[in-house]
């Protein structure tokens, strides 16, 4: 049964690769010069490095002869859940969200979103790579892979704060109001 995770996160990943490519060519071009976040580069590289972990975990546990071990009877159906919960908020925010590069960076032309997802979170991306994390350890429960899903939430949250900055800068009063009246990952806590 827990291979049957690698299913939910191909799904997912299918929704970045659908949103790619049906972008329409030249999108965003508008002549003027990108600014991108401060350490992009780097956040995205450490993203990477903590969903390599969790991945580490998922394929130790899954290829193991135990097999993942059982946190309560549900635990199970209640990842898978919490995986297509994030694949369900992952798609109705690229719906909407014109402009998604994997890079954060703001092209000429580049308007603030706040409909759809955003209406409720300023980084509705990163709170469904979040559940996904979270879900993955819910289905397999591993010690590393509960490392890699801790990882993954606090790379997010570097990365959210790093085009925070980018947004004041280009959106001003405007992000700052958006910032106020928004959470930045999860309504009422965060």
């Amino acid at each position: 049964m827990s291979p049957l995770v690698y299913a939910f996160h191909a799904a997912f990943y299918l929704l970045f690769l659908l949103r790619r490519l049906s972008a329409k060519s030249g999108a965003g071009d508008g002549g003027g010069t990108a600014i991108s976040a401060p350490h992009a580069r780097g956040l995205i590289a450490l993203h990477m490095v903590a969903f390599a972990v969790m991945y580490f975990g998922l394929g130790r546990t899954v290829l193991s002869r135990r097999g993942a071990p059982i946190l309560f009877a549900p635990h199970p159906v209640i990842g898978g859940a919490v995986i297509a919960a994030g694949g369900v908020l992952l798609a109705s925010t690229l719906r909407v969200f014109e402009s998604w590069r994997l890079l954060a960076r703001i092209e000429p032309g580049h308007r603030l979103c706040t409909r759809g997802p955003f209406r409720f979170v300023r980084h509705p991306i990163y709170l469904a790579m979040d559940l996904l994390a979270v879900g993955t350890f819910l289905r397999v429960p591993s010690p590393i892979v509960l490392a890699g899903a801790a990882l993954v939430a606090v790379a997010g949250d570097l990365r959210a704060r790093g085009e925070e900055r980018l947004l004041t800068e280009v959106f001003g009063d405007e992000y700052r109001e958006y910032c106020r009246r928004t959470a930045r990952a999860v309504p009422g806590l965060y």
